[in-house]
This record gives C-alpha cells, structure tokens and sequence, in this order.
C-alpha cells in the first residue's frame, strides 16, 4: 500500500505552523502552548472558548494541516477519517470536572467541562466544522510516537474506507500535580494523507505499508512522527506527484 503526504500542520511550544510554509520544530515540554485561534480558524467556532486545552490543540492542528494541503474550503460534506494518537488524552479536564463533583454532592459539577471528558470530543468539533464524514477516533499509547495510528489511516486508504485520512498525534498532558508527566510531550501534529492515483497533487513524498505493517517514508523506516515531519519540511520544496 503507497499513499502520499499531502499536508503536515502543527501546534507545539515552538510555534504553530504548515509544512509549505516552515520547517518543523518540537517544542520543549515545559513552553508555553499558543491556543488562539486567531490566524487559523477563518470563521467563529462558537465552541472554542469552552474547549479545553488538548481539543483546542486537536481542532488548531487539524485547521492547519487541512490548509496545508487545501482542503479546509468546503461546499458539500467530505469523507475524510480522523486518527489521533495520544498518551494523557483528556485526563486532565477529567480530573478538573470531577473537582467540581466533589462538593455538594455534585450538585456544582460544571456542563461545560462534561462535554469534554471524553478524548474524541475534539473530533466531532473538527468533523462539525470541517464538513468531515469519515470515521473518527482515539488511539491511547504507552508513549507517543503515533505509529499505530498511521498504520491504521494506511489500512483505511488501502480498503477505500475514505478519500482521505488525517492522521497524527495530539496531547496537553496533564498537571504535574497529577505526578504522571514525563510520557508526552505536550503538542499537536497532523499530516493528510491522500491515495496514489492518476490525479497530480502536492505531496511532500510517499508513504510505503510493508507487509509486516512497517511504514516508510522515501526508503526510510517511520519510527516517530515528530522525525516525519522533519524529514518531509526539510526539503527546499514540495514535490509534484503523480
């Protein structure tokens, strides 16, 4: 099974940022995360002041990613699937909702912190604006290199389950007085993937599922996303593939 790499976008401690426009960096885990949507939403998502940090990470990863490889305009529903990698997921909103169960015998538990609690909520909040109808879930790692999840968006595209797959890694992780950090670190990371076919696209390379589900990129075994993203916005310019 081939696929191409039609869009690479990011949110980390580092910056936020496309892959046709800059190289991509890893933030360290202790910077500051810029959650605005400002400059990357191009209409209101009267949700988004609710959110919490790891869906406002997911939904700005997604918007960019999806600019990156021109497809976040929109007239009729896409089926375009969504697979998310993550560690801690939504574990801290969890842990500030059930604070707000605790007294008064739940009596003050906050709605809009509910909503919230489950990690794929992000993914609704994407497909709702994005206009996405393929499938949409939430893979959790022991750490996050979000392999797995590539290899599924692989298998998506080779049984022609969507025309498009965006897959990649999302994770706030949660508060050091959790006492579980140290796994992830803190960022979002989204490519599009797209089938080969006789169409021409942009394409930063391929994407190649061996046999015993190893994925390579240009000859060159995936082993983490991060270290994909670098070796795709590296090069002086986009590839024309066919």
């Amino acid at each position: 099974m081939k696929a191409v790499i039609t869009g690479i976008g990011w949110v980390n401690s580092a910056g936020r940022g496309q892959g046709r426009r800059t190289v991509f960096q890893s933030g360290p885990a202790e910077g500051r995360l810029e959650l605005s949507a400002k400059g990357i939403l191009d209409k209101p998502a009267p949700r988004y002041g609710r959110m919490d940090d790891y869906s406002r990470l997911g939904l700005l990863a997604i918007a960019l990613v999806l600019k990156d490889a021109q497809l976040d305009q929109w007239t009729e529903m896409r089926n375009i699937s969504v697979i998310a990698s993550t560690v801690y997921g939504c574990l801290q909103t969890d842990s500030d909702y059930y604070d707000t169960v605790i007294p008064e015998g739940g009596r003050l538990a906050l709605p809009n912190l509910f909503a919230y609690t489950l990690s794929n909520t992000f993914l609704g909040e994407a497909a709702i604006y994005f206009g996405l109808t393929g499938a949409g879930f939430i893979i959790h790692e022991s750490s996050l290199s979000g392999c797995y999840g590539m290899l599924l968006a692989m298998n998506s595209l080779a049984g022609k389950e969507c025309e498009a797959v965006i897959a990649g890694i999302c994770d706030a992780g949660p508060s050091s007085s959790l006492g579980l950090t140290g796994r992830a670190v803190p960022g979002s990371l989204f490519f599009v993937l797209q089938p080969v076919s006789g169409r021409q696209v942009w394409s930063y390379g391929t994407l190649t599922q061996e046999e015993k589900g190893d994925i390579f990129f240009e000859g060159k075994m995936v082993k983490d996303l991060h270290e994909l993203a670098v070796w795709c916005t590296q090069k002086q310019g986009i590839r024309f593939k066919v």
